[in-house]
């Protein structure tokens, strides 16, 4: 029932950040996307360090303590855990506002996305209070807490994140025509006042965003203290024995910790991206203007904001649909945790074996015909959702096709590194991501740095970056608990279905799209391709009576 409340809620916050994302990339385009890429790029490994291991270590060390019935204990460790991890994320949020510009400057290199950096710096610190709240309801089995803030922080961020581009929008134009100023730059021209008012709108966007997380972080404070926790003052009277405070935090920080470093391994991905893309592309624009990528963009974009542009371009629209499918199919990895965690501590190596390959052939699924279809697909879903941004959609289209086969590795990394956190074994994950950061940093320079490839090395990188990372993931998981992997059924078939169904829905929308406008033509192909796929994994035996009644049985579920 967790699982399922879990997988609702990331839907329905999937979903919700679509509707946030694609709007705010219509409204502030390659280079407004750039200073709110820049910024969140730099927030992520500080909250990476601060927060992102602190659910998962709540929840299993309040889960051992209710196992126990140590429910006087169970609430120390809330008690401690938020004074610890509120002290450790209030530094790293006054450390990251500190050096807001340095490191705007000389990391992004755009100093103007500083103001950013500073809007979205204090949710390290109310993003570490929820964390410790939502792991301490995980760890009592309530997920409705955690299920809940999600949602709140997810409409919240839409209408305050949203809102406040909005806002600045408005005052920029309220103050040009008072008194010809954007955010206290003179203006003479009209058509630069969201030029100069680009990083201001980038800025209360993630203030937006820092807010909804504030909000959502009160929530589950009242909640505590309005509805409780379930524990009554009858338990906590039965247990009179509590560990000492210090021994409860570094017990809760040895166990965030592993996580918190793999976390942050994986945000500096993103960070190579931020530290080489604008450089490279500035290096290849003073040696050769002449280039593909410079002829699309042409004197649309002054030659000093082209690299801020092009990385804008690339994380907003490219790397935004990218991380669609991956983000749907973490679920199975989600759902799995405890089922294997059980079936491996107990040693039931069928049920354990059972369960993996369903985790896998689940991911595999979903996202291998996701991606195929997507190579097919990717001009008319990028003109489709960036509508009003023609040129970012030209220069991401290419790098999007060449993303779409990391897509199904990084689906697999997310749902094997589940299970691997699941068995026990969370060292692994920092030894392959670390190799998958080489390669990253290397290919990211080797292959920008070819002309006929440009912004396109980018995202080759990352693509052969996920497949090191998933194949390697996959071995080691099998190579730790033994486990027998049934390749033929969990990838090779849906691999076979989606490649005829991507031939399926290329036909589909070049039949279509002579006779209707795109929209119709893409949701058709869509359609027709999702049909055949199926029709597909039945004629391969994938499907059949017996499966289909397997999917909806109790034990499955």
């Amino acid at each position: 029932m967790g699982s399922f409340i879990l997988g609702i809620t990331m839907l329905i916050t999937k979903a919700l950040g679509m509707i946030y994302r694609i709007p705010l990339t219509n409204i502030l385009g390659g280079t407004g996307m750039g200073y709110y890429s820049s910024a969140y790029t730099i927030f992520m490994p500080l909250y990476a360090i601060a927060a992102s291991g602190i659910p998962s270590a709540m929840s299993m060390v309040v889960a051992e303590s209710y196992a126990f019935e140590r429910y006087k204990n169970i609430r120390r460790i809330k008690h401690v855990s938020l004074i610890g991890f509120s002290f450790i994320s209030l530094l790293a949020s006054l450390l990251m506002i500190i050096l807001s510009y340095p490191i705007s400057k000389y990391i992004s290199g755009d100093s103007k996305s500083y103001l950013c950096v500073i809007a979205i710096a204090p949710s390290i610190l109310v993003g570490s209070i929820m964390s410790v709240y939502r792991g301490y309801y995980e760890g009592l089995r309530n997920m409705l807490p955690t299920a809940i803030s999600e949602i709140i922080e997810s409409i919240l961020r839409v209408l305050l994140g949203l809102g406040g581009a909005y806002l600045a929008i408005y005052m920029a134009n309220s103050s040009y025509a008072k008194n010809g100023t954007v955010f206290g730059q003179v203006i003479n021209d009209p058509a630069d006042i969201l030029n100069y008012a680009t990083p201001y709108i980038s800025a209360f966007s993630l203030f937006g965003v820092t807010l909804s997380t504030l909000i959502a972080t009160i929530y589950c404070a009242l909640r505590t203290k309005i509805s409780g926790d379930g524990i009554t003052k009858q338990m906590i009277a039965s247990d009179v024995v509590t560990d000492r405070m210090r021994t409860i935090f570094k017990s809760v920080l040895s166990l965030a910790f592993p996580i918190a470093v793999s976390s942050v391994i994986t945000t500096v991905i993103s960070m190579i991206d931020l530290a080489t893309i604008p450089p490279l592309i500035k290096r290849l624009l003073e040696k050769n203007s002449n280039i593909d990528l410079f002829q699309i963009i042409g004197n649309q974009i002054d030659a000093k904001d082209i690299p801020n542009f092009v990385y804008g371009s690339f994380v907003g629209l490219a790397l935004t649909i990218f991380g669609l499918i991956p983000s749907l199919t973490s679920i199975f990895g989600k759902s799995s945790f405890a089922n294997v965690a059980t079936c491996y501590s107990k040693k039931n190596m069928p049920a354990l074996t059972k369960s993996v390959n369903a985790a896998i052939f689940s991911t595999n699924f979903i996202a291998m015909p996701c991606a195929l279809g997507m190579i097919i697909l990717s001009k008319p879903i990028l003109s489709l959702f960036f509508s009003t941004r023609p040129l970012e959609v030209a220069i991401t289209v290419k790098p999007l096709m060449y993303l779409c086969i990391g897509m199904i590795f990084i689906s697999i990394t997310v749902t094997t590194f589940s299970l691997l956190q699941a068995v026990g074994n969370v060292k692994a994950p920092l030894k392959i991501l670390t190799g998958g950061l080489i390669i990253k940093l290397i290919l990211n320079i080797a292959l920008m740095s070819i002309e006929s490839l440009n912004i396109n090395g980018a995202a080759i990188s990352t693509s052969i970056c996920y497949m090191y990372i998933g194949i390697c993931a996959v071995r080691t998981f099998k190579k730790y608990t033994g486990v027998k992997l049934d390749l033929i059924t969990t990838s090779l078939k849906p691999l076979f279905a989606g490649i005829l169904s991507s031939i399926v829905i290329l036909f589909s929308f070049i039949f279509a799209n002579e006779r209707q406008n795109q929209v119709i033509s893409l949701l058709f192909s869509i359609i027709i391709g999702s049909i055949m796929y199926i029709l597909f994994m039945c004629l391969l035996s994938v499907f059949n009576k017996n499966t289909i009644k397997s999917l909806f049985s109790n034990t499955n579920i």
